[in-house]
């Protein structure tokens, strides 16, 4: 049997004490990766952000700059042809600008951290630090993302697989199946996927551990503002089953799949106040729908949270609002504890016909305007 790596949890509120300025990655960390590099060893950095930062900030008046179709900040990106602003979601893109236009100062900031932030900072320790290691070894550094055609994506798994590429910085798309183990994996940040709205926020980054970890001989280096999470805990403690046990009964005591069915409903509207007049009262009309159709008994198992703006509350051109409705069944979920590491996301509630029967003529009580969706992937 394989052995696990070593696991390093770095304290970065301990970290960032030592200097005045931002980097992403603290003195432990660089230390651990010219140690790593001088021994010619091959190293993957997990990050879930593409470009060079996440957005770009105003330090004089705080204006953020945002897509003008979304609503949401938009990702710095460095090119040879020139820097640019690019949205995500819709493909919205401008020249990254040089002042400000709403006060016209000129201390514009990066904030956040992207796979491209990586690389260049990684540059930067290479060259003041150490600059006979890049020199001697020849190290090549590469970027992977989910936004690559296939063709590229494989060339490059194939070429660090092959030991032609010694750094290898990544989203999801660094989880691909085809990729060989690496001799040390760092995660430079994972805190802000733990604060995401949605109670399947601390299971999705244990799964990224969980997979991370699988993909990594000797040692993973974890950089967090909270060591002492759970998620860090069982991990370093090798208790899994502890992590998915504990997570299920929080989900039973506050009613989350899978020990209540949910369906997301989402409106959308061009117009802002027109949008917002149709979700005002939409809880009232489904709360009566439910009160007159259905007896004292059956009523309580509905449980209506919102209607609230998305929590991308603008894209393409539309406003969006979610509600969210939790079925509570009467049976509780048969739950195998060998289906746990596959996701609890996989673990349904068992409705009876009768059941379901109820929940639909609720649901058709909805105006057609409404996305249904039941079981979502998500609740943002």
């Amino acid at each position: 049997m394989p052995s696990s790596p070593t696991i390093k949890i770095i304290n970065l509120q301990q970290e960032r004490h030592s200097t005045k300025k931002f980097r992403v990655l603290g003195d432990t960390s660089r230390s651990l990766i010219l140690k790593a590099l001088q021994n010619k060893q091959q190293i993957v950095f997990f990050i879930n952000r593409k470009g060079m930062a996440t957005s770009i900030i105003c330090q004089d008046c705080g204006y953020v700059f945002k897509c003008p179709n979304c609503d949401i900040p938009l990702t710095f990106h460095k090119s040879p042809s020139g820097n640019y602003l690019l949205c995500h979601h819709c493909n919205y893109k401008k020249e990254a600008p040089l002042i400000c236009p709403a006060c016209g100062g000129h201390r514009l900031l990066p904030l956040g951290i992207g796979t491209e932030r990586i690389k260049e900072e990684l540059k930067t320790i290479l060259h003041l630090t150490s600059p006979n290691v890049n020199k001697n070894n020849k190290i090549t550094i590469e970027i992977i993302e989910g936004e690559m055609e296939d063709k590229k994506e494989l060339l490059l798994l194939e070429k660090f697989n092959k030991k032609q590429i010694q750094v290898l910085i990544g989203t999801e798309a660094l989880l691909r199946p085809q990729l060989k183990k690496a001799d040390i994996a760092v995660i430079p940040s994972l805190d802000p996927l733990l604060f995401f709205p949605d109670y399947q926020s601390e299971e999705r980054v244990f799964h990224y551990l969980l997979r991370i970890k699988k993909i990594t001989k000797k040692l993973l280096i974890i950089q967090t503002f909270l060591p002492q999470h759970k998620i860090f805990l069982h991990l370093s403690n090798n208790t899994p089953d502890k992590f998915f046990q504990e997570e299920l009964k929080w989900r039973r005591e506050h009613l989350w799949p899978p020990y209540a069915q949910l369906i997301k409903l989402e409106f959308r509207s061009k117009d802002f106040l027109r949008g917002e007049k149709i979700v005002k009262n939409f809880k009232n009309k489904i709360s009566a729908a439910i009160q007159r159709k259905l007896p004292p008994k059956q009523q309580k198992k509905f449980i209506i949270l919102g209607p609230s703006p998305s929590f991308i509350a603008k894209e393409k051109g539309y406003y969006k609002w979610n509600a969210l409705i939790k079925f509570i069944p009467q049976r509780q979920p048969i739950i195998k504890k060998e289906l746990l590491y596959f996701g609890l996301k996989n673990l349904l509630p068992a409705l009876s016909p009768e059941e379901l029967s109820i929940r639909n003529k609720i649901l058709l009580t909805i105006p057609q305007k409404w996305i249904i969706d039941v079981n979502p992937k998500d609740t943002l």
